[in-house]
């Protein structure tokens, strides 16, 4: 929850794209008009849609909140931004070595994401071919970063590794229709 607040307090008008526990922890420290919830679209896709968000709002920062346990459910998605990532867009990953969202399920600990995302053509990728991959270990490093990943041209790939120590809410996610409108109306596009 530390890493949502320090997020939450940092940013403006960045369109906020959540799946796993993040929809169900960052709506408790943030009710901003740009949030939206994608996890009924596609486990370990929401990188995707952000990215296409990205692409269409170029004057916008958009940043996605991802789990590890998602990306290595779309694995070739990490090539897609390695190629075509634009530079408003912010990948935070949220590492924490488990399938979150299905039961806690570890997966081994040598999966290396620096290595996989490198691997990828992220660092020096993306459509600007300026790339970044980072590796961010506190929340007070975070803290220091973050109004730099908001401003600076990327795109950026953070990995952030973290331990859950709050309850989280119940997930709920219905009303797909009402949350792409609700994104729609803050981005001030009529329906």
């Amino acid at each position: 929850m530390d890493l949502f607040r320090a997020v939450h307090d940092r940013r403006t008008n960045e369109i906020a794209v959540l799946t796993m526990s993040a929809t169900t922890q960052f709506p408790v420290v943030s009710d901003h008009e740009l949030n939206f919830d994608f996890l009924a679209f596609g486990m370990g896709h929401a990188g995707d849609y952000a990215m296409g968000l990205a692409l269409a709002r170029p004057e916008r920062k958009v940043i996605v909140f991802k789990g590890d346990g998602g990306q290595l459910m779309s694995l070739g998605s990490l090539v897609t931004l390695g190629r075509y990532a634009p530079n408003n867009l912010l990948v935070i990953m949220l590492e924490n070595g488990v399938y979150d969202q299905t039961g806690g399920q570890p997966f081994s600990e040598r999966v290396d994401f620096d290595t996989l995302t490198r691997g990828a053509g992220i660092e020096g990728g993306g459509a600007s071919g300026k790339g970044k991959i980072e590796r961010i270990e506190t929340i007070e490093s975070l803290e220091e970063a973050l109004p730099r990943l908001l401003s600076e041209e990327g795109p950026h790939f953070v990995i952030c590794p973290v331990e859950n120590h709050e309850h989280v809410p119940p997930v709920s996610h219905t009303d797909h229709a009402g949350r792409i409108q609700n994104l729609r109306k803050g981005l001030g596009i009529a329906n």
